[in-house]
């Protein structure tokens, strides 16, 4: 490994303050499970969805992000939803393992049209294997086996507003911005988390013949660091399978393909890296599985959104 990348991993909670993809993990299929980034989203859809998901970002560029997700939601009392979500973040010997948890309080504002205020409470294990660094010069002393290990607490706000043909979410994660604190090779060092705005809508158009067009946006910004723009457009079939793609702004453009089967879900991402990282890099692939369960005995408010892929 280089030493420059070396020394770039040994601070990487410094490098995040400067890159939001790297200090939280990316998806580009989020349209699908906006629970991954807003509390507000629990409990908003007529059943409980259990998704799996997992990307592989810069596919063939050694050390490249790699994140697995397995989150659910759901609604068993009037007006509230809740649900978790846990989160396995690897990049090369650097490694992010959290667990987050989502209360969200839902209001009927009007018709058919609802307000959800969501809030989640996130534990965080942040940890850089030494031991796992190849340097140039195995002679090399400057940098010290073992791990390096912090565990951080942290939240998140949400505001989702939907109704029956759109939907507007707004989010703020790593609301406190706590600090990582490492005791590297002898001397503290301590790095602060940023706080992240998302903001996220999107609306559904019927284009007959069965063929329904949602378009969609995303913005996500950090302080201090450029705003990044997705824009999406989902083709929807039958209600059983669909086609996308998105335009990540200065960074990627995405093909997404799916299929649902009764209260089964498989989608597929590839992202196109637009920047100097194609020269290394032919892409990255994203999977997810998702399974909706049914409420049963549970008689769930009057809702919009019929199916994932609605």
């Amino acid at each position: 490994m280089k030493k420059s990348l070396l020394l770039l991993l040994l601070v990487f909670p410094i490098v995040w303050q400067s890159s939001q993809a790297q200090q939280m993990p990316q998806y580009s299929q989020y349209m699908f499970n906006d629970f991954c980034i807003n509390p507000a989203v629990a409990g908003t859809k007529p059943y409980q969805p259990i998704m799996a998901m997992i990307r592989n970002q810069w596919v063939g560029l050694d050390d490249a992000p790699i994140t697995q997700t397995i989150s659910y939601h759901g609604s068993w009392i009037k007006k509230t939803g809740m649900g978790g979500m846990v989160v396995n973040d690897v990049t090369g010997p650097a490694r992010q393992t959290s667990i987050q948890l989502a209360y969200a309080h839902h209001i009927l504002l009007k018709g058919e049209t609802y307000l959800s205020l969501g809030l989640s409470g996130t534990l965080a294990q942040y940890v850089l294997d030494k031991d796992a660094i190849e340097l140039d010069d195995p002679n090399d002393n400057a940098i010290l086996g073992g791990k390096e290990e912090a565990i951080v607490p942290d939240a998140a706000f949400g505001v989702y507003i939907y109704g029956e043909r759109f939907y507007f979410g707004w989010s703020m994660p790593q609301l406190f911005e706590n600090k990582i604190k490492f005791n590297s090779s002898g001397t503290l060092q301590e790095n602060k988390l940023v706080r992240h705005y998302f903001a996220n809508a999107g609306y559904r158009i019927n284009a007959g013949n069965n063929i329904v067009v949602e378009p969609s946006f995303l913005f996500k910004t950090i302080e201090n660091a450029p705003l990044q723009l997705d824009i999406n457009t989902k083709f929807i079939i039958q209600e059983m399978a669909w086609l996308g793609c998105s335009y990540r702004n200065m960074e990627s453009i995405v093909a997404m393909a799916g299929i649902q089967f009764k209260d089964v879900g498989l989608g597929y991402s590839f992202d196109f890296t637009l920047t100097n990282i194609k020269n290394h890099s032919s892409g990255s692939h994203e999977f997810f599985l998702s399974y909706l369960l049914p409420y049963k005995d549970i008689q769930p408010k009057k809702e919009i959104r019929k199916s994932l892929i609605d």
